[in-house]
This record gives C-alpha cells, structure tokens and sequence, in this order.
C-alpha cells in the first residue's frame, strides 16, 4: 500500500478515535494553533508551525494530535516538493539554464510571484525565458531561454523513454517458460482452456 495512503488513513482514524474519546464533538483545533505557510530564508524549506498561546480548547489531547498529524501531512508534502525539485533540477543545468540563489530580500519578492517547481514563461526585452523557482529545495532559480527549455523538454522525454525501456527488460527478465513436459501446469489447473 502506498505510504500516502497510510498516513492519511492513520490520520483520519486517529482524529476519529481523539473525537469520541473527548466525549464532545469534533473539533479540529484550527482555533487554537496558527501556521505559517512561509519558508524562511536559508532553511531550504523548513515550515514553521507555531500554538497560539492561551486558546486552549475543550478537547485536550485531541488538539495536540490534530497538530501533530498536520505535521506529519505537510512534513510528506515537503518531502514529495524536494523529490520533484531534485528530480527536474538534474536536468536543468545540462539544458543549459542557469542557477541563481535567492539570497536578498528584493529576490525573495520577485519569486512570491512566481508558481513553484513550475516553468513560469516570461518576456523581456522581446525575449521569452523560462523561470523555476524552487523554494523548497535550493532556494534558488533556474532561469533558460527557448533553446534551454527544448533542451530539458527533449532530455525529460530521454528520461521518460530510459525508464519504460528499463521497466520492460525487468519484465522480459521475469517472465519464465516452462518446458513443454513440466509437470507444473498452471492452465488445466485452474480449468482454463
């Protein structure tokens, strides 16, 4: 079963369980804690979450559950940011965009602007260029002309056609045949024909 799945059904059955042992009804908690979605700088993505003093809530151990199960969700969130910023950053540099850090307060505005892990398509000057803006991963940005852009859709192609040829050598590698006189005899046992 897939670790997503897990988590978000351990989750659900733990808010279930802290709702009728509380003996009132649900209450999530959202009163009583407060999160920033923000990312500070040199962190590389490190949430902040913080409890808003004095709102506790009637439900007690419910609520420090709820926030450690949001936790936990947005800590598989992160994780699943930086594979995918890992994963599209290999292939930037060789396409031949460039890398710039995003270090001063001017640039972290410029990149509030900007969609996450996604190509923003923006012109200058009569010129198209690509922006990926990664806040998660390297705090950086790759910036590519048309050119670089073709370049990394063409090696993601490479990549993608790599792996379906990978995946069909491991199945041809795990098929068996039997020889004709083998006593095992899958067909006539389950009655097929």
């Amino acid at each position: 079963m897939n670790c997503r799945y897990l988590v978000s059904i351990t989750a659900a059955l733990a808010l279930l369980a802290a709702a009728c042992s509380s003996g009132s009804s649900y209450s999530s908690g959202y009163g009583s804690s407060s999160y920033s979605g923000g990312y500070e700088a040199g962190t590389a993505g490190t949430p902040s979450a913080s409890a808003t003093p004095g709102t506790s809530s009637s439900t007690g151990g419910s609520e420090s559950l709820s926030n450690d199960i949001h936790g936990l969700m947005h800590a598989e969130k992160q994780d699943e940011r930086i594979k995918r910023a890992e994963k599209t950053e290999a292939l930037l540099g060789p396409a031949g965009f460039k890398l710039m850090p995003i270090d001063t307060p001017a640039k972290h505005k410029v990149i509030e602007g900007l969609s996450p892990l996604s190509f923003n398509r923006l012109a200058h000057h009569g010129k198209i260029h690509y922006w990926f803006a990664d806040p998660y991963y390297c705090n950086c940005v790759y910036v590519g002309d048309e050119l670089a852009y073709l370049r990394y859709k063409q090696a993601k192609q490479e990549r993608k056609q790599e792996k379906v040829e990978a995946a069909y050598l491991v199945d041809t590698e795990n098929q068996v045949d039997l020889p004709m006189d083998s006593e095992w005899d899958p067909v006539s046992a389950f009655g097929m024909p």
